[in-house]
């Protein structure tokens, strides 16, 4: 485009007042500085655009054919205003989540009701990976916020812890009937143990704890999801690692017992990760201050 677009908007504005007095006022600026705008739109563009009457400036056949254009394309630009407005105030839009099946149904459900019933025209879609892979989809910008297990290699991401969970032994009421309690930490290695496999962020974590004290942990079974964990404990096929937040249920009812332990496994986080340096969009970062808010 050759011409400068305040022209344009000089050009409608005195079109849409018939007056150079008006649109002057209107546009806040004197009567001559637009007056010499309209000649140079003119110059530009080859031909008149206005008559001048006693009534005011009155469009030619010419500049009414251009109004009708530049009509529209305002009335466009306030269109896409009022979108972003409603985007804004969330009244439509959407957003991607990362995180894996635990963090989905144990952590973040009852948040993603609670923002479905105060903004039910945004869109959130759930993407369910492990936190390595929930890293790699908000690095390749497939994700908006994402939900990891901590500590992560969370290099070049913004990171927001926003709950704290503890890793427990647990196992039936049979089982736990013939264990003395507490049990100190390398009793833990020659248990029949149910854990999640070793390549997600909660098995690294509870690996390391043992390594430190050169226990090595070898359970009879290895699992892909938490929740599998909980039911073969429950089953009475051994002594679960897990999550003491996520089976409170579980341990209110007694379907399932802590095994009290002479040295407690270290807190660890559920961070909020978002990209470093990158726009965020509305709704995804309201969703995020509302976790935060509740953390």
């Amino acid at each position: 485009m050759s011409v400068n677009l305040e022209l344009y908007r000089f050009f409608y504005t005195v079109a849409r007042c018939g007056s150079l007095t008006k649109a002057a006022q209107e546009l806040f600026i004197s009567q001559p500085a637009i007056s010499q705008s309209i000649k140079l739109l003119e110059q530009q563009i080859g031909g008149a655009l206005f008559v001048r009457t006693a009534k005011g400036m009155e469009l030619t056949y010419e500049g009414k054919v251009i109004y009708d254009y530049i009509e529209r394309a305002y009335e466009l630009v306030d269109a896409a205003e009022s979108k972003f407005a409603q985007l804004k105030n969330l009244k439509f839009g959407c957003f991607t989540i990362g995180a894996n099946d635990t963090l989905c149904k144990n952590f973040l459900l009852k948040h993603i009701c609670r923002f479905n019933k105060l903004y039910p025209d945004v869109k959130i879609q759930m993407t369910n990976r492990p936190t390595v892979d929930t890293i790699k989809l908000l690095k390749n910008s497939k994700a908006d916020i994402g939900f990891v297990n901590l500590p992560a290699d969370t290099a070049g991401l913004n990171v927001e812890e926003c709950f704290k969970i503890n890793d427990i032994f647990v196992c039936d009421g049979r089982r736990y009937g013939q264990i003395k309690a507490p049990l100190p930490i390398e009793e833990i290695a020659a248990l029949p143990l149910i854990a999640i496999e070793r390549t997600s962020t909660t098995r690294m974590s509870v690996d390391n704890f043992f390594a430190d004290r050169d226990i090595t942990l070898k359970p009879v079974f290895e699992l892909s999801s938490h929740e599998l964990v909980v039911e073969f404990a429950k089953a009475g096929l051994g002594v679960g690692c897990v999550v003491r937040e996520f089976v409170g249920e579980e341990l209110k009812n007694g379907t399932l017992f802590e095994l009290p332990l002479t040295e407690s496994l270290p807190t660890r986080g559920i961070g909020l990760v978002t990209l470093k340096d990158a726009p965020i969009k509305f709704a995804a970062k309201r969703f995020a201050e509302m976790i935060i808010g509740d953390a």
